[in-house]
């Protein structure tokens, strides 16, 4: 097993530490000693709380974004894969949650820290379906009637737009559900059927 680094740990405990205290109780006195580190050595890392938020924010966005890159690299079918990236979105959502149950009120509040959040998401995901829909839409009848990056951002939306589902009790059902039935519209939509 390969050891990690001091900055993969203080990551990983303000994860936790923002989770299970919130962002605004969690300091860098709380990091330090959660980690088993001196303040100095967490100063070393990073300047301030706020960076260590964002490398957090950065994680997430990896462990969301990496399984739909790969699927979106797939050499499946435009429809299996999008099928398949809506599912694995919201699987992948309602995991961030659940290891964040303080996000749960934040994103219900429309907080501005789960929207810089979700924006960063949208932009590493427009990152991934663009290419998607640019090596598919030759192969359909909406080639040269809308751009991939159209497509791309018609997606998101429609994805997006199931999101806050996930808050609620039993919702990930239903955001699956909903995600499937986008993935549908998206291809009857730009297959021309």
């Amino acid at each position: 097993m390969a050891r990690r680094s001091t900055r993969d740990i203080i990551i990983d405990v303000a994860a936790g530490l923002f989770a299970s205290l919130g962002l605004r109780r969690t300091t860098m006195e709380t990091i330090a000693s959660a980690a088993g580190r001196g303040r100095r050595t967490v100063y070393m890392y990073f300047r301030n709380k706020a960076e260590i938020y964002e490398a957090v924010v950065e994680k997430e966005i990896m462990r969301i974004t990496a399984p739909l890159g790969n699927l979106a690299m797939s050499e499946a079918p435009l429809g299996a894969i999008l099928q398949s990236y809506g599912g694995e979105r919201v699987q992948r959502l309602g995991d961030l949650i659940r290891r964040n149950p303080l996000l749960m009120k934040d994103f219900a509040q429309g907080h501005s820290r789960v929207e810089k959040l979700r924006d960063k998401l949208q932009r590493a995901e427009m990152q991934i379906l663009t290419p998607l829909f640019k090596k598919h839409l030759p192969d359909t009848e909406a080639s040269g009637k809308i751009s991939p990056e159209d497509c791309a951002a018609l997606f998101m939306g429609m994805l997006r737009g199931v999101d806050r589902l996930l808050t609620k009790t039993n919702g990930l059902s239903e955001a699956i559900r909903l995600s499937s039935l986008s993935s549908w519209l998206m291809i009857r939509g730009i297959s021309g059927i």
